[in-house]
């Protein structure tokens, strides 16, 4: 095993006990055993998940129909960045890392042994363990976190800093999402809801060269900075119908693609009303129309 020097054996870090019950307390930092590293927590994001296991939601706490996900107490947080600061037997071979480099884990840690793991879709793996949410996966609130030996470990270049290298994570889960979507060249494609992940998946969709990319948001000041990330047209659903814009855009056909980024309800139902269907339009035609409804300008 390697170590710099000065590592403490105390940290400060949050604990999760509970919905809303979530406390800083000091805690042993981490021990490190083979092909295992610890490494010194820069950065660590708040994901909108993490708001949603503050406040209780079921798919973290349960309910009649489902087991609990969230395994407290537990260190939060999943979307992080960190300076190695040890490294166990194996682990400088396993993952390509020095002592001071800069490097991210996976949210998800593999189990490499149910069903899906050993197809090659490691991200659907049975026990699930995420960062910040089991027993077996503490997060990233606290000093010190350990990526365990199941891990999937990535360097990063010191040139990012760590504030941005913590959104590494969520624009992987934009990206994920872009690519499940099978963008087409002459598509047209929707999102809906210009927060981080949303503007990671404008910006990656943009990259598919579709026929015509809509953000959608309540927010003009949100929609602005979708344009910078590659929206051809920017709609806000609280100001104009933004189906009726978008079938109107597509000569009654709706879009090809619809992604949804906002967490709302409203938001998916909106998005099964938009999305083209099989059955031709009434009165539909050969061309598309692309420009921007005057009722949205």
């Amino acid at each position: 095993m390697s170590s710099v020097s000065g590592i403490p054996t105390k940290m400060k870090g949050v604990v999760c006990y509970a919905p809303g019950d979530y406390r800083m307390e000091a805690l042993d930092v981490p021990a490190v055993g083979p092909e295992e590293v610890l490494v010194r927590v820069t950065a660590v994001g708040i994901c909108a998940g993490d708001a949603k296991c503050y406040a209780g939601a079921p798919l973290f706490w349960g309910d009649k129909d489902r087991e609990p996900y969230c395994q407290p107490p537990i260190v939060p947080g999943h979307e992080f960045i960190g300076e190695v600061v040890a490294l166990g037997p194996g682990a400088a071979e396993k993952f390509s890392l020095e002592l001071g480099d800069q490097a991210i884990a996976e949210s998800i840690a593999p189990c490499w042994r149910c069903r899906y793991c050993t197809r090659g879709t490691y991200h659907m793996c049975m026990p699930h363990d995420i960062y910040g949410f089991h027993q077996r996966t503490p997060g990233a609130m606290a000093g010190y976190m350990k990526y365990i030996s199941d891990s999937i470990v990535h360097k990063v270049p010191k040139s990012v800093p760590p504030y941005q290298a913590a959104f590494i994570e969520p624009l992987a889960c934009a990206i994920h999402a872009v690519e499940r979507g099978e963008i087409q060249f002459r598509d047209v494609v929707v999102v809906s809801g210009c927060g981080p992940l949303g503007l990671g998946m404008v910006a990656a969709a943009k990259q598919k060269s579709p026929a015509t990319l809509i953000a959608l948001d309540l927010f003009d000041w949100k929609l602005e900075v979708a344009k910078k990330c590659g929206a051809d047209v920017i709609l806000n659903p609280g100001k104009c119908d933004v189906i009726a814009e978008v079938k109107k855009m597509t000569d009654g056909y709706g879009c090809d693609v619809y992604i949804e980024a906002s967490g709302s309800p409203v938001s998916v139902k909106q998005g099964l009303h938009m999305i083209t269907n099989p059955l031709p339009p009434k009165g539909y035609g050969t061309t598309f129309n692309f420009s921007l409804p005057p009722a949205c300008t």
